[in-house]
């Protein structure tokens, strides 16, 4: 037997617990709440497109209609996302966040 196919779910399981950590802590911690959750949700260990309601809160955090503190704040928090990502899809996703606006 093979423990490869072990190995790869027992990462996805604790890459799925870090993420629902990281978004309760920002639930609870985070004096940008929802801009934290838009972060993390679309930049998670899951191999598939992000979800466009989370998309859409991003791209309206960084528009030049908002306070300069949020935008430094958004991008600041995909910085830390990628630097600290060792999955491919986080680091993907993450790259994809600022130049996947229509």
């Amino acid at each position: 037997m093979s423990g490869g196919g072990t190995q790869k779910r027992l990462r996805k399981a604790l890459g799925a617990i870090k993420d629902s950590t990281t978004v309760n802590l920002a639930k609870v911690n985070s004096d940008y709440k929802e801009l934290d959750i838009a972060n993390v949700r679309p930049t998670n260990h899951v191999e598939r497109p992000a979800k466009e309601k989370y998309i859409k809160a991003i791209f309206a955090a960084i528009s030049a209609t908002r306070p300069r503190a949020d935008v430094a704040y958004c991008i600041h928090a995909l910085a830390r996302r990628l630097s600290k990502a060792h999955n491919w899809a986080i680091r993907v996703q993450s790259n994809y966040m600022p130049l996947g606006k229509q």
